[in-house]
């Protein structure tokens, strides 16, 4: 096993669609320099051009992905189970490289034990995963039509893994892919900072091989999001003070204005301005990671985010800041004051004096 396997603890579960990709993309050179995150790339679509786009920069920098050559939402829903992973096969094999790319099997009630044997024929001589979800036939079941594959990560979608699944796949790793939904009042959603995760600091005691969740967006496809932007952005941060491990969200809104005070763009121009505030906290960490300099630079320039950038940037803000603080990188160390000695010398005179 490489360093960046042994090391690696947050499995984010992305869906495909385009403003994750982009995140994705974007951060490949960060996240694959951590070592700390697998993303597990479920696609939605089957447009491949920009997931492939994205695949080839994990690929570049080192950066591990899961990727569901099965999928089956959306685009994918109508789509045989053959079909499905013809298309997977498809976008597999285009990749000029593919090494850190590991092929993952979708466990749903379609699986057929031929598609299992086809899968095995295509990918069996790689290190391969599994998402097993609340409909998925039973593993010991797909354990003994796999023969001698490779499993090495087996994901629970929604489910916590049962003592007899853990059983079932042998040495391969589980991670509880958890549904962390947001609050389901919509007063609590946009006015209140709630807890998101706390799992960096018990998934090893609990015997799995990291701990993952679908971000901090509804991120799921059948997940409905907030058509209003008074709640202008949310973002992760990592509570600091007391120092718990614990990651909350918190929500950066603007107030109503009339509709000759600015509407929606001037709410988010007093959101970033809450940000803003907010990076001087000290029972809080924002990072600042590359997405939080974005919004400020945003701010700075006078030019508000449009909705679909926003929702990129969060996704960019949560993987980077997870990331870096598994990595060390966040919160980050404090700047010690440099001796005076340093700075000073004593001359013949007696009087200070600045080298």
């Amino acid at each position: 096993m490489s360093k960046a396997e042994a090391e690696a603890m947050y499995f984010p579960y992305l869906h495909g669609k385009q403003k994750e990709v982009l995140a994705l993309r974007h951060l490949a050179p960060v996240l694959g320099r951590d070592g700390q995150l697998q993303p597990v790339l479920e696609p939605v679509r089957q447009a491949t051009t920009s997931v492939r786009h994205t695949l080839e920069a994990c690929e570049a920098h080192r950066l591990q992905v899961w990727l569901v050559v099965n999928p089956v939402r959306q685009d994918f829903e109508l789509l045989p189970p053959a079909q499905s992973l013809e298309w997977g096969r498809q976008l597999f094999t285009s990749l000029p490289r593919r090494q850190w790319i590991h092929p993952t099997l979708m466990l749903g009630p379609s699986l057929t034990a031929s598609l299992i044997r086809r899968f095995v024929q295509l990918f069996g001589s790689r290190p391969l995963g599994l998402v097993a979800g609340p409909d998925a036939p039973p593993l010991h079941e797909v354990m003994t039509l796999l023969g001698g594959a490779q499993v090495r990560t087996v994901f629970f979608k929604d489910i916590e893994p049962t003592h007899a699944a853990r059983v079932a796949v042998g040495p391969a790793g589980c991670v509880w892919v958890e549904n962390r939904r947001l609050p389901e009042s919509p007063e609590l959603r946009v006015s209140e900072r709630h807890l998101f995760t706390d799992r960096a600091l018990t998934f090893h005691s609990d015997g799995f091989a990291g701990f993952s969740d679908y971000t901090t967006l509804p991120s799921r496809p059948e997940a409905p999001e907030l058509a209003s932007r008074l709640a202008a952005f949310r973002l992760s941060g990592l509570r600091t003070a007391p120092a718990t491990g614990e990651f909350w969200i918190e929500h950066f809104l603007g107030g109503r204005f009339g509709p000759d005070e600015g509407g929606a763009d001037g709410r988010f121009r007093q959101a970033l301005l809450a940000l803003q505030a907010a990076l001087d906290r000290t029972d809080v960490c924002f990072g600042p990671t590359e997405a939080v300099r974005r919004y400020l630079d945003a701010l700075a320039g006078g030019t508000v985010p449009t909705r679909a950038l926003s929702k990129q940037w969060e996704v960019m803000h949560h993987l980077e800041l997870v990331s870096g603080v598994l990595a060390g990188r966040f919160p980050p160390k404090p700047v010690a004051v440099a001796p005076e000695g340093l700075l000073m010398r004593l001359p013949r005179s007696g009087a200070p004096e600045f080298r």
